[in-house]
């Protein structure tokens, strides 16, 4: 998911973490969305061990609706060329077990097989169309004094 360097949007800086918790607490606070303006989202990339911990940490916070719970945040699993797909075959079979509530994991993430469907998902998600077009709608009206 993340390299051992976290981006921070909150801080716009680049920090170097040396222990994996204070990375995972970095990763929590950058996904967070503080303000109704923020525009966040958890994308998983094809990953390992580290990833995979990642992904059920977050996955466990925004169930337990410790994360996302006023503001929701997006998360994507990007599944390029089926990465995931004994993980997510794995997670049925929870279901078929009782381990796991029916479409409960599916429910709290977005499998997304291309990048063009994580941007359509998350402009949908965060209805960036209607954004795109009060900000049309704004330079026609400073352009021409009113919008009809």
């Amino acid at each position: 998911m993340l390299s051992p360097k976290v981006l921070c949007k909150q801080e716009s800086q680049l920090v170097d973490l040396r222990f994996f918790s204070a990375r995972k607490h970095g990763l929590i606070d950058c996904a967070v969305r503080n303000d109704s303006c923020d525009r966040t989202a958890v994308v998983a990339l094809p990953g390992g061990v580290g990833t995979l911990d990642e992904m059920f940490e977050i996955l466990a916070l925004i169930q337990l609706e410790r994360i996302g719970s006023e503001l929701p945040v997006p998360f994507l699993v990007m599944n390029y060329d089926s990465f995931y797909k004994k993980l997510l075959d794995f997670l049925g079979d929870c279901e078929d077990w009782g381990t796991v509530a029916k479409d409960e994991v599916a429910s709290l993430w977005k499998i997304c097989d291309s990048n063009s469907e994580a941007l359509s998902y998350l402009a949908e998600f965060y209805d960036l169309s209607s954004i795109d077009k009060r900000v049309h709608e704004v330079n026609l009206k400073s352009t021409h004094g009113i919008v009809s």
